[in-house]
């Protein structure tokens, strides 16, 4: 036999179950809307306008066509690479 009369766990089981979830949910939230990162100068990043064997900004994830990439400042070219290639 249960402890709790007139259903009142299951409510109160619930309404826990509400409020975690909403709290987490806002947790996740703030977590998630941290500040973006600084690109890098293409100094610091060790970048050039030619490629480094088969390692070129044209086949790296971070670049971003035409002439753009995620980690570095200012314009880069397809042909061009730099420290963080990846």
């Amino acid at each position: 036999m249960s402890d709790c009369k007139n259903d009142g766990c299951g409510r109160r089981h619930a309404l826990t179950l509400f409020w975690a979830t909403a709290l987490a949910s806002g947790v996740g939230a703030v977590l998630g809307a941290g500040p973006a990162l600084a690109k890098t100068s293409q100094a610091a990043a060790g970048y050039r306008n030619s490629p480094k064997g088969r390692q070129s900004c044209a086949n790296c994830s971070w670049f971003e066509a035409p002439a753009g990439c995620g980690v570095v400042k200012g314009p880069v070219s397809a042909r061009g690479w730099c420290a963080l290639w990846g």
